[in-house]
């Protein structure tokens, strides 16, 4: 899943004292404000209140509400972020344990949530059912699980013959699965 990148209201500041030509010192001068303020504002560890937000529009010759507005923003992005971070986390962890029921990881105590991205969907492509799959596009692209799939699984041959070619014919829909993982496996041969 892809965030929008909303700038900061730091960004936004620094930018603009830059067209400008002035320093941070300078603007908290024109605000009224000590610098110490102005520079914790800028670097992202203190919101700017209402009113401090309207004296930085009219120093930076911003329209009224310009900062203000630009840290809701940023607040919110950072918000929905978050809750997908959260969102992703949750099915990751969904993935990993039905690898875990279906046999994978069988060496692990626990369940291993420490995996790169790269080894889960590994492990997932070899343990998962088919009906399973689709858990995958929500976190990764199909673009990236076909890149594993080849890197990993493929490339090994016919040791993975069967289910490779399930793979390839049901989840990444190769029109002729067989001639595919030929063409596409490294280390054994056909």
């Amino acid at each position: 899943m892809s965030n929008i990148s909303v700038p900061s209201v730091g960004e936004l500041i620094r930018g603009r004292i830059a067209e400008l030509g002035i320093s941070q010192t300078e603007l908290a001068a024109r605000v009224g404000e000590h610098f110490q303020t102005i520079s914790a504002i800028i670097n992202g560890k203190r919101e700017a209140t209402i009113s401090l937000s309207v004296r930085i529009d009219e120093a930076l010759d911003l329209p009224s509400g310009t900062i203000a507005m630009a840290q809701t923003r940023y607040l919110v992005s950072k918000e929905i972020s978050e809750k997908q971070t959260e969102s992703m986390k949750e099915k990751r962890h969904i993935i990993l344990e039905k690898i875990k029921a279906n046999g994978g990881f069988w060496s692990y105590q626990g369940i291993p949530e420490s995996l790169d991205d790269d080894a889960v969907i590994e492990a997932a492509l070899v343990h998962l059912d088919l009906e399973d799959m689709p858990l995958l596009l929500g976190i990764w692209s199909k673009a990236h699980i076909k890149r594993v799939w080849k890197e990993r699984l493929v490339s090994q041959g016919k040791r993975m013959n069967i289910r490779n070619y399930t793979l390839g014919e049901k989840f990444f829909e190769i029109q002729n699965p067989e001639e595919y993982l030929k063409r596409n496996a490294k280390f054994h041969k056909w």
